[in-house]
């Protein structure tokens, strides 16, 4: 049976034993040369569908990761921006409260006391100018100006009759505006909280427009007419300042929005969720600490100097405070980052990257058993032609 087996020629049997044990050597010299050449065990999902799922899952997590530490180290960016700009300040509230002291004595004579006078008004103007024009990519930090925004509601306005408004800084939140006299060449706005008005005037003939630009000034609000503007009641159609958005800081891979939780109060101007920082710096400008009517003009305007400025240094040392709280925080957040960036870096070599020792041994192999196939091989397609030695 076993000469029937080995002499048949129709089927050469060993042949195809042969080519298939070449075809698989082949294969795997294939796969090894492939995974050297890349440095990776999974070059498509064939190779390992589960593990290229979990390697891409880890990529799209550690790409998210090394965007929220570039977040951090920005949020830090902006703190520090701050922080210098609330730090001149505070200096120059120092300065202030010492001319305040120094007014406060009967010794000065009304020329003493103008010279002091002189120098209190233009450290107050440079208080205002720095909060101002601190500035970090082109946002204003310090001045309030992200801290304020207009409701509408309860005051009649819609988004046809006033496109949108600007709020500056000088303007306090809650104060309450309303228009108290709207006509074709002419619209008067109020400030109800102060009582402060504006009128503003267009030529005769001329009139006002949808997109026209109104830039009450002396009010600190600024605001683009909507089409149907002219529908505005005189004297009951308003709006108020409110506290507006926050600055919020992503510091996490993820979204966990689902998870958001507040564990801090307004009082240190920030809240969290699992992975966003939200925080809000406050107005310190002259007016948003308490110090823009103040002066040291005689005694009595001294002694209250004094108590606007304690109240002033103290506001600026709580913000700077809290600043320097959230610089803590967000550097802890960047050594976290950094540490789970490794450490998910490091599981995902593990699945996706090739074993070099592994894949090279592998080749060598291979090779081996290749190149005996291929002689083999050629052994194999001999045995058929054996048969012709039977017929002799």
């Amino acid at each position: 049976m076993a000469l029937a087996s080995g002499f048949r020629v129709n089927t050469n049997t060993t042949s195809f034993h042969t080519y298939r044990s070449y075809s698989n050597s082949q294969a795997g010299l294939e796969q090894n040369i492939e995974r050297l050449s890349s440095g990776l065990r999974i070059n498509r999902a064939a190779d390992d569908s589960a593990g290229q799922a979990i390697s891409q899952r880890m990529k799209n997590q550690a790409t998210g990761m090394k965007q929220a530490v570039r977040n951090s180290q920005q949020a830090t960016n902006y703190l520090q921006t701050a922080e210098g700009g609330l730090n001149q300040i505070h200096g120059i509230l120092s300065r202030m409260r010492e001319l305040a002291v120094q007014s406060s004595s009967d010794g000065l004579n009304t020329n003493d006391r103008f010279s002091i006078e002189l120098e209190y008004a233009q450290l107050k103007d440079e208080v205002s100018r720095i909060a101002n024009s601190t500035t970090y990519n082109d946002m204003t930090l310090i001045n309030g100006d992200r801290a304020k925004d207009v409701s509408r509601t309860g005051g009649n306005i819609s988004d046809t009759e006033i496109k949108s408004f600007s709020v500056a800084s000088n303007v306090a939140t809650g104060d309450a505006f309303e228009f108290t006299s709207v006509n074709t060449n002419s619209i008067t706005l109020t400030n109800k909280t102060t009582g402060e008005e504006q009128i503003l005037h267009q030529p005769d003939g001329v009139g006002f427009a949808e997109n026209d630009v109104l830039n009450f000034d002396d009010l600190g609000i600024t605001m683009t007419l909507g089409a149907s503007y002219d529908s505005i009641t005189d004297a009951a159609d308003g709006f108020s300042i409110t506290q507006g958005d926050f600055v919020t800081m992503q510091v996490g891979a993820d979204n966990d929005a689902a998870h958001a939780r507040a564990d801090s109060s307004d009082a240190d101007h920030s809240a969290v969720t699992e992975n966003r920082i939200t925080l809000n710096i406050s107005d310190a400008t002259a007016k948003g600490l308490g110090i823009s009517d103040s002066q040291v003009s005689d005694l009595a305007d001294s002694q209250r100097a004094i108590n606007a400025l304690d109240s002033a240094i103290e506001k600026v040392n709580d913000e700077r405070g809290n600043i320097g709280a959230l610089q803590n925080r967000f550097e802890f957040a960047v050594s976290n980052l950094q540490s789970s960036l490794q450490n998910t870096e490091a599981s995902r070599s593990t699945i996706l990257d090739a074993d070099f020792a592994l894949e090279a041994a592998g080749m060598a192999k291979n090779q081996i058993l290749t190149q005996s196939g291929t002689a083999m091989l050629a052994q194999a397609n001999q045995i058929s032609q054996n048969v012709l030695s039977l017929l002799k």
